[in-house]
């Protein structure tokens, strides 16, 4: 059953689908809790979704932050052409008056007083694919006006999976309240734009003057009868055209959408900055997140302001200067940095897991790249590695500060995917890129293991992630090592993975094949006032006698070298008929031919309380070692 608010049977004007007797209520929109919502947050999930929509016709993707405030006349045509007055104002005052949006009240009294300004943001996309599809389809349309929780991306390499990114318009509209405009790419429908539609986002409510209970979101629009009921329907052609005008909203006549946000503001501040502070902050985000894809030509941005336009370029943001300059010469031939400035490059292997569909996936290489820091650098990322794929979009300045020492401090890039070359990509770049995609979270913060990547991939995702960032750290304290000496100082993960430090064959702790006979999972972390660890140990091998597991914890300073022992209190396993021993600092776990397997979690000694106050809590490295028995017996 479905409804609106209306006198008359016009079939223009804002339509609410309603609840009925024991239909779900809805108290808020969920995605505002699924993510950060700053205004940085706000720059970078939008920029993402624009990013993600671009024409393949080698043209940049364009956005503009527009800010507009209003008064007096304009805001008075404003919101008689939003219907306020008799789509939405009795909706919000039901709302508050139910307890569940008092930040409702401010709304309307900034909407009563004459002399109060209404601010609004008109995010405007151009070289974008538009707002394509219909309602019942599975379309950039429906994703966007219609779906919740759900993303209809371009292609495997998008920047996102959720559909968490667009939430952000709706979070940051004091009115919950958006607007679109968009020109339509390609053929169908393309020549009927513009498109416009608007969509509110409320709690359940009723209204006093037909007692009816409507679900939370509606949209301006004209309603149309279906076979599947009534449906929200865009305004299209002229008619868009007339109403885009009058909401502030119009755009020039190239493929893309322009979202308005109706009362801007952001979430997080109890006051509203001026507009100079926003756009200032607009731009240093843009470059912070995008500057990948800025400094390749794939994306313009500027923001614009009643008094002035910026465009956000990466030599506005001097913090990003060393990564610009490290990624321009990620391919250089040195693999040690010597002086201030110089850049040094290693290329860092990913072995993807076959598809959860059985196909065969290519082992490839991401690169690595870190450019030593200078006096006249701004140190705002020092010590950070920027991540990022073939989106272009930086998903984490990756803290590494323990593995600079003394003077060498270091601005470091991991340029992945279709992001590493500036070549054609190859299959393998392409394959993970689509594994980095689905090893985002909702925030597209981090590179971990996910559901996601355990809904596309087989067993080993998790291996393959944890083995890429202890490559990548082995990685840096080789780039970061003086060539004239220090030896010594490497761990021997790095002088295995990097032997060029070293004068002859690389030391070896554990049997160089080890990998070809166990598959080994492991993750470890400070709790409080100790170390925490679990892990996994199988062998992939189809006969032996017995096998045995050796697991310790050692200190990692800040150079990488090993330094001490740390001491293992609690160790536990699954099966039962394993034989644990603790050996001084090392817990031996003994099993026979009947063992597929061994599961543990342990922890070490509580920390000295002294080191916990001064913070001398360093690095540790979970580190196992293990041996088959053969089946003549031999080890």
């Amino acid at each position: 059953m479905s409804g609106k608010h209306r006198t008359e049977m016009d079939d223009r004007g804002w339509f609410f689908f309603s609840g009925g007797p024991g239909a779900p209520r809805y108290g808020d929109d969920p995605t505002k809790h699924a993510v950060d919502h700053d205004s940085e947050a706000f720059v970078r999930e939008v920029l993402q979704n624009a990013n993600d929509q671009a024409l393949d016709n080698d043209e940049p993707v364009e956005v503009t932050f527009r800010f507009v405030t209003l008064t007096g006349e304009e805001k008075r045509l404003f919101l008689e052409g939003l219907e306020w007055q008799d789509g939405l104002r009795e909706r919000l005052e039901s709302v508050t008056a139910a307890d569940r949006g008092r930040s409702y009240d401010r709304l309307l009294s900034r909407i009563d007083d004459s002399e109060a300004e209404l601010r609004l943001l008109i995010v405007e996309d151009r070289n974008t694919t538009g707002l394509t599809g219909d309602w019942d389809e599975d379309s950039n349309y429906a994703a966007l006006v219609r779906d919740e929780l759900y993303s209809s991306k371009q292609d495997d390499t998008a920047g996102g999976s959720y559909g968490l990114g667009k939430s952000v318009l709706w979070t940051f509209s004091g009115a919950s309240t958006v607007v679109f405009n968009s020109f339509l790419s390609g053929d169908g429908d393309a020549d009927r734009s513009p498109r416009l539609i608007a969509r509110s986002k409320f709690p359940t409510h009723e209204l006093t003057s037909d007692d009816v209970t409507y679900q939370g979101a509606g949209w301006l629009c004209r309603s149309k009868d279906t076979e599947n009921g009534v449906r929200p329907e865009s305004f299209w052609g002229e008619e868009a055209s007339e109403l885009a005008e009058r909401l502030q909203i119009e755009r020039p006549a190239v493929d893309g959408t322009s979202a308005l946000v109706v009362d801007f503001r952001d979430p997080t501040r109890d006051e509203r900055p001026d507009l100079d502070q926003l756009a200032d902050e607009f731009v240093e985000a843009s470059v912070k997140y995008f500057w990948p894809a800025i400094y390749r030509g794939d994306l313009k941005v500027e923001v614009e302001t009643p008094d002035e336009t910026v465009e956000a370029d990466v030599d506005s943001v001097p913090a990003i200067t060393p990564f610009v300059e490290c990624y321009s010469s990620r391919f250089t031939e040195e693999e040690q940095l010597e002086n201030a400035g110089d850049v040094a490059g290693l290329d860092i292997p990913l072995s993807v897991p076959p598809r959860a569909d059985g196909s065969e996936t290519p082992d490839g290489t991401v690169r690595l790249a870190a450019r030593l820091a200078s006096p006249a650098d701004d140190d705002t990322y020092l010590n950070t590695v920027a991540l990022f794929r073939g989106a272009g979009m930086v998903v984490k300045y990756y803290d590494q500060s323990r593995v600079a020492f003394g003077d060498r401090n270091f601005y470091g890039v991991l340029a992945a995917g279709e992001a590493r070359t500036d070549h054609p990509s190859s299959e393998s770049d392409e394959e993970i890129d689509r594994f980095l995609r689905f090893a985002e979270p909702p925030e597209h913060d981090e590179w971990e293991s996910t559901e996601n990547l355990r809904e596309q991939y087989q067993r080993g995702f998790r291996t393959a992630i944890e083995d890429m960032f202890g490559t990548l750290r082995d990685g840096l304290r080789h780039l970061l090592a003086k060539s004239n000496g220090g030896t010594d100082a490497l761990s021997d993960s790095v002088l295995n993975r990097f032997p060029i430090h070293g004068s002859g064959a690389p030391r070896v702790r554990n049997p160089p094949d080890l990998s070809r006979v166990f598959e080994i999972d492991s993750t470890s972390r400070f709790d409080g006032d100790r170390w925490v660890f679990s892990g996994r140990v199988e062998p992939i091998v189809d006969e032996y006698e017995g096998w045995s597991t050796e697991i310790s914890l050692t200190s990692i300073g800040e150079d990488g070298s090993r330094y001490d022992d740390v001491a293992i209190e609690t160790l536990s396993v699954e099966d039962e008929d394993v034989a644990i021993s603790f050996e001084e600092d090392t817990v031996s776990v003994v099993a026979d031919s009947t063992t597929g397997e061994i599961r543990f979690e342990g922890s070490s000694y509580a920390t000295n309380e002294n080191d916990l106050l001064s913070g001398d809590v360093g690095e540790t490295q979970l580190e196992i070692r293990a041996e088959l028995d053969s089946p003549e017996g031999d080890r």
